[in-house]
């Protein structure tokens, strides 16, 4: 059954006509799904088994793959032009190179992943095409799907929020001397549960770990007194999910209350803050001033990211990233804090970039307090 066509087409065909550009190649599992609807598994999990889509600014797009994947292409692309190679047997790059020569671009420009596609592959191709000249164009995907469509938006909402519920219903069925992997057990079955396909990154960082960024769940029980961060990323095909939710098993003390609600009025003053027009290296500055208030100095690189296809997207809210917000764009932010001495705290949403400003997508729960595991 061919997918819905889920890409911001508008946008894409604008940008394109933009660079001039002849065509562009996508060489990666989330471009190729993004431009084809294909969900080509193997990409990922055998790099070499290549799959392409073939954009040209004028013309029809064109699908290449492993002849072991053309039967699910044909069946879940909207492109029509499916051509395979046979494994071993057949160069990728070769098949790419007649179809682009196929479409008179032997002597065009040629955007290619540039950051993705295996240097080996770069020589093969520009051997091939001895005339063209070959071009990095990721700067073109990473704009297009920063603009997320209205079915984009949708699906990514409710993979959050799925993702928000499965986290804080496993926190509800925790108890004291659980162990951390059985939490994190949980919360798998649960995303599992209401839809997930896969788990991209599951992280649990409780007590002496709750300020190490990313700490492997331990075969110990959680005990009266730890916080308990978890920070959780789903997969619905393709289309994922980053969603961080905290708890303190037992009552939490004044000063684990206090600090946790200085994160959330640091993750809330920069949401309110965040619209459309509004430069993402000043919604880290908003972060680090807000912190300041606190007598807090902000350790993060970055605080949030814009979210779809994969983890991180554009535009990164970094302190030398001087692009701006716009409507559509889907950002989490996360002004997380590490400290020894605090602990780890990190609550992380989904937020769309509406005309007027912000709203968050995660909202299937209360955050604003610690929840407690009893």
């Amino acid at each position: 059954m061919t997918r819905e066509r889920l890409m911001n087409v508008q946008e894409f065909e604008r940008s394109l006509a933009e660079s001039g550009l002849d065509a562009v190649v996508a060489v990666s599992q989330p471009n190729v799904f993004y431009t084809s609807g294909a969900y080509i598994l193997t990409q990922v999990s055998v790099p070499d088994r290549l799959a392409m889509t073939v954009l040209p600014a004028s013309g029809e797009d064109a699908l290449l793959v492993c002849n072991i994947e053309e039967g699910l292409a044909r069946d879940e692309s909207w492109i029509e032009d499916v051509r395979s190679y046979v494994e071993f047997a057949e160069a990728p790059m070769h098949l790419l190179a007649d179809v682009l020569k196929e479409k008179g671009l032997a002597q065009g420009r040629i955007g290619i992943e540039a950051r993705r596609l295996g240097t080996g592959y770069y020589w093969e191709l520009s051997e091939a095409l001895p005339k063209a000249s070959i071009e990095a164009c990721d700067w073109l995907f990473d704009h297009v799907r920063s603009l997320k469509t209205e079915g984009e938006i949708q699906r990514l909402g409710e993979a959050g929020r799925a993702t928000e519920r499965a986290i804080l219903e496993a926190f509800d069925q925790a108890k004291a001397g659980d162990t951390e992997r059985h939490l994190l057990r949980t919360i798998k079955d649960n995303v599992a549960l209401y839809g997930a396909t896969d788990v991209v990154f599951a992280i649990l960082g409780v007590g002496d770990q709750s300020y190490v960024p990313h700490p492997p769940a331990r075969e110990r029980p959680i005990e009266l007194g730890e916080l308990v961060r978890v920070d959780f990323g789903g997969s619905w095909e393709c289309y994922g999910s980053d969603v961080a939710r905290m708890a303190v098993v037992g009552e939490p003390t004044k000063a684990q209350a206090d600090t946790y609600k200085k994160v959330r009025e640091v993750e809330r003053t920069a949401i309110e803050f965040m619209g459309p027009g509004v430069r993402a290296c000043d919604v880290f500055r908003c972060v680090v001033e807000t912190y300041a208030k606190f007598g807090i100095e902000y350790p993060g690189p970055h605080c949030g990211h814009g979210f779809g296809l994969e983890t991180h997207e554009a535009p990164m809210l970094h302190p030398y990233n001087e692009a701006e917000l716009q409507p559509n764009m889907l950002m989490c932010i996360e002004p997380v804090l590490f400290s020894e001495e605090l602990g780890g705290y990190q609550v992380e949403d989904l937020v769309r970039i509406t005309e007027e400003g912000s709203e968050i997508l995660t909202s299937y729960g209360d955050a604003d307090e610690l929840f407690v595991i009893k």
